[in-house]
């Protein structure tokens, strides 16, 4: 009697210890509100030569290397799955199941095209339309979890129309500038993927793990 008692008793402290550290175990979240996920750079006017291959995939086209970057600012995973991205009153890219931001790192949808390269480590997809259509004559971009605005830009003509990205300077919380002009963008055209000076956003900084040298 006595031993089953104290069984009962183990699996009740058992159970209570692993509600509490469910309790405070931090779990994949949706964003809170708007704030937690910022637009950070956009390409509505990619050149015509070489030089406008967001994309990376050596093909050249006004529509395929256009872009929107995005990029969790917040100290936790965010789960983005169903979130949509408007262009005026377009649908133009739902997020798939399982996408997922990591925190401090981001996210590049491309208008199509085959994306080649690292992109900072950033997650990277193509718009699930099958083009993003960022106006060269200004339009407004929004980021919206159900009917809820995440994020949110107006951009103008006068702005947007010059062969390269608008970015935010500083990264995250400046105001849109055009790439070229950024002092630490050194006279590149876009950074999708990367801050505005090229490097990778702290949320994306890959681990490396060096192999164990006997001496």
């Amino acid at each position: 009697m006595t031993k089953n008692l104290g069984r009962v008793i183990s699996r009740m402290v058992w159970v209570l210890t692993l509600g509490l550290l469910l309790a405070v175990t931090p779990v994949l979240t949706r964003a809170q509100g708007p704030g937690d996920v910022v637009i950070n750079e956009f390409l509505a006017d990619p050149a015509t030569d070489i030089s406008g291959d967001a994309n990376g995939d050596g093909v050249i086209s006004s529509s395929q290397d256009e872009f929107i970057e995005i990029v969790n600012i917040t100290d936790h995973e965010i789960d983005i799955s169903g979130w949509i991205i408007y262009v005026d009153t377009n649908l133009r890219h739902t997020f798939p199941e399982g996408t997922i931001l990591r925190a401090g790192c981001g996210m590049v949808v491309f208008g199509g095209g085959t994306p080649t390269g690292d992109f900072g480590g950033c997650l990277v997809q193509v718009a699930s339309t099958g083009s993003l259509v960022l106006l060269n004559t200004g339009a407004t971009i929004k980021l919206l979890d159900g009917s809820v605005i995440i994020a949110a830009y107006d951009y103008t003509y006068d702005i947007a129309n010059d062969d390269q990205s608008l970015t935010r300077d500083p990264d995250y919380t400046g105001v849109f500038t055009r790439h070229s002009l950024v002092p630490a963008a050194n006279g590149a055209l876009f950074s999708p993927g990367t801050k505005v000076d090229g490097s990778p956003f702290p949320g994306c900084l890959k681990v490396v793990f060096l192999p164990l040298v006997k001496k």
